[in-house]
């Protein structure tokens, strides 16, 4: 079923590419260049968006990356104060043994 729907959004698009591409020939050279080139700006400019977040998305992974190892960190120190402070021998010296 899925297999049946990819085929026909497929054939959808073929049409659809082939309307364009009528459309185009009924154009004169110039309006034709001018929309084409419009087109192109169109997509550079998307593939400029794309790579920025694509480099946002890195800049947050590393980010992220960055954080876990601090709170990793943190943890530890925590953890150290904690037993630290639950230690027999800290309590033996608040009691003056």
């Amino acid at each position: 079923m899925v297999c049946q729907e990819n085929i026909l959004k497929g054939i959808l698009n073929i049409m659809q590419f082939k309307d364009i591409i009528k459309h185009y020939e009924t154009l004169d050279k110039k309006e034709l260049i001018k929309r084409l080139v419009k087109k192109n700006v169109l997509v550079l400019r998307k593939d400029e968006k794309i790579e920025s977040q694509r480099n946002e998305i890195g800049s947050l992974k590393e980010l992220e990356r960055t954080h876990k190892i601090m709170n990793g960190k943190l943890q530890k120190e925590i953890d150290k104060l904690t037993e630290d402070l639950n230690s027999p021998l800290k309590t033996m010296r608040e009691v003056g043994l």
